[in-house]
């Protein structure tokens, strides 16, 4: 199975652009938003960019707003709290974030992350679709805080999904492992930059440029 996965679009015209040309050009078995596909909107964005690819799946991020999550819902890719079989594996998904100082539309409690997660189902073989990374990797912003989401990390450390794909934080991307999940930081797709993710009998992570 490869993925195309992309994060952090912000409704950013020339990513479009490029999208409608890597999808008239390339094909892939399954393509996934990690989130903030807009800047607050517009949610026509988010349904041309979801439109352009055969099979894909979606969850907002912490800059979507309702409407934007209504559309995903309405194009049958919203996989928020959701788990939707795919072979042998699962993708389970967490739109959101955990809480921001900046009043974004969509943040929840660590609280509700954990439930959205927990409800939906995630075990070992999960792929896990979320816009925030977990808590101590890939969340450092200036300052040394850390901003990632503790009930994400709690999620991977007592499940063991197979993988959780994530965006969020600008300042990073790359891979690491966490107890047995490999977690892929995908970099903002509004720099002209995603991962190519490739599924067999272990699983390759090549970062492109579009």
């Amino acid at each position: 199975m490869k993925l195309l996965a992309l994060s952090d679009l912000h409704s950013d015209e020339a990513l479009l652009d490029r999208l409608r040309a890597l999808s008239a050009r390339k094909s892939y078995d399954l393509v996934v938003f990690c989130g903030d596909i807009t800047n607050r909107g517009p949610a026509a964005y988010a349904e041309e960019a979801v439109s352009l690819f055969q099979k894909c799946f979606a969850v907002h991020g912490n800059m979507d707003t309702q409407d934007v999550v209504e559309k995903l819902r309405q194009k049958g890719v919203l996989i928020h709290g959701k788990k939707v079989e795919v072979g042998d594996w699962n993708f389970v998904g967490l739109g959101g974030s955990n809480p921001t100082p900046f009043g974004t539309p969509s943040e929840y409690s660590e609280e509700q992350i954990e439930a959205f997660l927990s409800q939906a189902g995630v075990d070992e073989f999960s792929i896990v679709v979320s816009h925030p990374p977990p808590y101590g990797l890939f969340d450092e912003v200036a300052g040394g805080l850390h901003i990632g989401s503790r009930a994400v990390r709690k999620v991977v450390e007592q499940k063991k999904p197979i993988m959780l794909i994530c965006g969020h934080v600008h300042e990073h991307e790359g891979k690491e492992i966490l107890g047995q999940t490999l977690i892929v930081k995908l970099p903002p797709a509004e720099r002209l930059s995603a991962a190519e993710i490739t599924i067999t009998d272990s699983i390759e992570v090549k970062f492109i440029s579009l």
